[in-house]
C-alpha cells in the first residue's frame, strides 16, 4: 500500500508543482518563504494522501491544501509581524522586490504578481485559479461557491486589477 501512495504523490506533484508554486507567487512575495510554503504545501498532500475520498479531482484537492497552506502562511505571518513590528500590524499583501528582475515580460509578470498581491486573499485565490485556466465549476468548486458567484467576483476582481495597475503607474497596454 505504500508504494501506491508514493506513486500516486510522485504523480500528484508532477502533474500540479508548476501550478502550486504559481499559487504560493499570489501570495507569498518572498522567495525563500515561498519555497518554504510551497513545501509544506507538498509535506500536506503527503500527510493527507491517504484521506483523499477522491469527491474531486485530486488537482482541486491539492488546489485547496495550496490555498489554505499560503493563508495558514499569510495569518502567521501577519501575526508575527505584529509581534515585531514596532508600530503596530503591518499588511500582507506586500509588494515583492522586484530588483533582480531584468526582461521586459519578467518584469511585467513581477508587477502583475505586486498588484495581485495587494488583492485580498479571497480574491488572490480567485485570480491564481483563474489564470491556471480552470472553468468556472471547478473555482466554484475549490471556493464552495456557486458558478454565478464565480463569474461576478471575478469580473469584480478584474476590475480591481485595473484599477490598481493603473494606480501602480503601468497604464495600459
Amino acid at each position: 500500500m505504500m508504494m501506491d501512495k508514493e506513486a500516486l504523490f510522485k504523480q500528484a506533484v508532477e502533474s500540479n508543482k508548476d501550478r502550486i508554486y504559481r499559487i504560493c507567487c499570489c501570495y507569498v512575495a518572498n522567495d525563500d518563504e515561498r519555497k518554504d510554503v510551497y513545501q509544506e504545501v507538498l509535506l500536506h498532500v503527503w500527510k493527507s494522501l491517504d484521506a483523499f475520498e477522491g469527491k474531486a479531482q485530486l488537482s482541486t484537492w491539492i488546489y485547496r491544501i495550496a490555498v489554505n497552506s499560503c493563508l495558514g502562511h499569510l495569518r502567521s505571518e501577519k501575526r508575527r509581524k505584529r509581534v515585531f513590528t514596532e508600530g503596530g500590524a503591518v499588511e500582507a499583501g506586500e509588494i515583492p522586490d522586484e530588483t533582480e528582475v531584468s526582461a521586459r515580460t519578467d518584469d511585467d509578470i513581477s508587477k502583475l504578481y505586486a498588484c495581485i498581491n495587494q488583492l485580498v486573499p479571497v480574491d488572490r485565490t480567485l485570480v491564481s485559479l483563474y489564470l491556471e485556466d480552470l472553468g468556472t465549476r471547478e473555482i466554484a468548486e475549490i471556493l464552495g461557491i456557486s458558478e454565478g458567484n464565480v463569474r461576478v467576483k471575478l469580473h469584480r476582481v478584474r476590475k480591481s486589477l485595473k484599477d490598481i495597475w493603473e494606480r501602480s503607474g503601468h497604464g495600459l497596454e
